[in-house]
């Protein structure tokens, strides 16, 4: 058997086969592949009648079946850089978004302060995701994740949180959206039931996710159109009723660095949750791409999503506190979407009263609104369907577009709990921060191995060596970083369950610090940490290339 034959089965020992290779793949190879693989390809020969459950788990025509298997340089055809900026574009550019500067209503702060925050600590809170995603090594964010955190601390640490993240932010999204939709036809008691509102976008949503990469960026080049339509209309409406100005103040004001720290983090969550993902939407861009310009096709996109929608967030929110008591009363009914709808209706109190027409209009940009949240689920889902064969082999044999409906599921369960807590805003902040948390701990460790022992470098590795525990490195200086990064986290975490002992010592509330000390204590010990490792590695592993 020749080399180049060679080399193509020991690649299709590692993916499943795609429709084109199918008919290429000779019976002397079958014994070499995978049970999925043999019977995905006894599926696709198969004349006889097929029902639908056996479509859904081999794939249809056009869905990726790729999980976190390496993309080889032949499949990486994504060369359009305006497909990566529409991408994170969208991902950011949703209700959700406006619902992180709306979270100022639990903070106390004026709306100047939260403009400052919005735009100074989300340009760098961007740049992690960007930097992250350029390494065009053709593997997953996590995938990548093994070769500088090891196995262990990437796949039963990372993976597991970020899965958790993952579910919990498709949950606050879908949740946020679904208020806005059950505020219409309230008062006449036509509206839709909040349930029935969630199954249609995350179904929405998954819809999109199964069918995988090339279909989310598709989607993702358009979403924002319609979403920009509806800002625009919001701004309008904000600027006619002149509830909101600069300098303007909430009724319930309280300059405390305390506070401010507590919405520091929630924005320092919103963007930096990437940062376990960012890899996953840039796998098929080829290496002759330069990395300059999808790096600021990524940065632009997603500082340009967060500034829109986290400011137009926080303007509502003081739309609401100085504006009359009818919007109040329909966000304390229905919560932030309810907002929304309340600023964008004219006929939601006596005093803006206007043509009926308009209020129709009202409610059809509040649909369009509500449905770009799967602009942002998509994203998050996705990334789910790849963490999830990562946390252990065995979850490998359910094939990627099979998680986007388990992660649908789960997703919708969540969903409806936070529904019942009508607590919306302290829910997402706590969201936000625990989402902060767990990225903090990622940067120190990751970052720490990436720049300072890697020196920046991402070629120094085979990526077909992602499955090899033997070649990956032991992962004990990033577990036991991790661990004390969580130490950190807990003496600087200010939630409403747990006040940490430094974050006591800020304010007279506390100050939410967790995520800044999770980074420092694990980058801190992993410096200390990872030269005891290297030698352990060079004494009883010495024949890993990556000690």
């Amino acid at each position: 058997m020749s080399a180049a034959k060679d080399a193509y089965n020991k690649d299709l020992e590692k993916e499943s086969i795609n429709v084109d290779l199918q008919e290429s793949v000779s019976d002397s190879n079958i014994n070499s592949l995978t049970t999925f693989e043999r019977n995905q390809l006894n599926f696709k020969k198969n004349k006889k009648k097929k029902n639908i459950f056996q479509f859904l788990w081999y794939g249809l025509e056009g869905v990726e079946t790729k999980g976190i298997t390496p993309v080889k340089p032949e499949e990486q055809t994504d060369t359009s850089v305006w497909n990566t900026f529409f991408m994170f574009l969208s991902t950011t550019n949703g209700i959700a978004g406006m619902s992180t500067g709306f979270l100022a209503i639990y903070y106390g702060l004026s709306y100047s302060s939260i403009i400052m925050i919005i735009i100074f600590f989300g340009f760098f809170s961007c740049i992690p995701v960007a930097v992250f995603a350029v390494f065009n090594t053709g593997l997953r964010q996590l995938t990548l994740t093994r070769f500088y955190s090891g196995w262990f601390t990437t796949c039963y640490c990372f993976c597991v949180m970020n899965w958790f993240s993952s579910a919990g932010w498709c949950s606050i999204d879908s949740s946020a959206a679904a208020e806005a939709l059950a505020a219409i036809n309230q008062t006449s008691g036509h509206n839709i039931p909040q349930w029935a509102a969630l199954l249609v976008l995350l179904v929405g949503s998954m819809t999109i996710v199964f069918f995988g990469y090339n279909v989310i960026h598709a989607y993702e080049r358009f979403a924002w159109i319609a979403t920009f339509i509806v800002y625009i209309a919001i701004i309008v409406r904000l600027k006619v009723t002149g509830f909101v100005k600069i300098g303007h103040d909430s009724p319930k004001r309280s300059e405390n660095i305390g506070n401010a720290f507590g919405f520091i983090s929630c924005i320092f969550g919103f963007s930096t949750a990437w940062c376990t993902s960012a890899a996953d939407f840039t796998t098929y861009i080829p290496k002759t791409i330069p990395k300059w310009k999808t790096f600021l096709a990524i940065f632009s996109g997603m500082y340009l999503g967060l500034l829109i929608t986290n400011i137009l967030g926080a303007a509502i929110c003081y739309a609401i506190l100085n504006g009359p008591q009818e919007w109040k009363d329909l966000y304390d009914a229905n919560g932030f979407g309810a907002a929304v709808y309340a600023v964008l209706a004219p006929n939601s109190y006596p005093q803006g009263s206007g043509p009926r027409g308009l209020e129709g209009f009202a409610k059809f940009l509040t649909i369009i609104l509500s449905i770009s949240s799967i602009s942002m689920t998509t994203g998050s889902c996705y990334s789910l369907t790849l963490n999830s064969g990562q946390i252990h082999p065995s979850l490998m044999k359910i094939p990627r577009h099979i998680w986007a409906l388990i992660g649908s599921l789960v997703s919708f369960a969540l969903s409806l709990a936070f529904a019942e807590s009508k607590k919306f805003s302290s829910t997402f902040s706590n969201i936000m921060n625990m989402v902060g948390y767990y990225v903090s701990l990622y940067l120190g460790t990751f970052g720490c191995e990436l720049y300072v022992f890697r020196k920046g470098r991402y070629d120094f590795f085979d990526p077909n060596d992602y499955d090899n525990y033997r070649k990956l490195p032991v992962g004990y200086a990033s577990f036991a970083a991790m661990c004390v990064g969580i130490v950190g986290v807990f003496l600087g975490m200010n939630q409403s369950f747990w006040s940490g002992y430094i974050a006591r010592k800020i304010s007279d509330v506390g100050g939410e610090i967790g995520w800044i000390l999770g980074f420092g204590f694990s980058f801190i010990s992993y410096l200390i940490f990872r030269p005891f490792e290297a030698r352990y590695n060079r004494k009883h592993h010495p024949d890993n290339y990556l000690i």
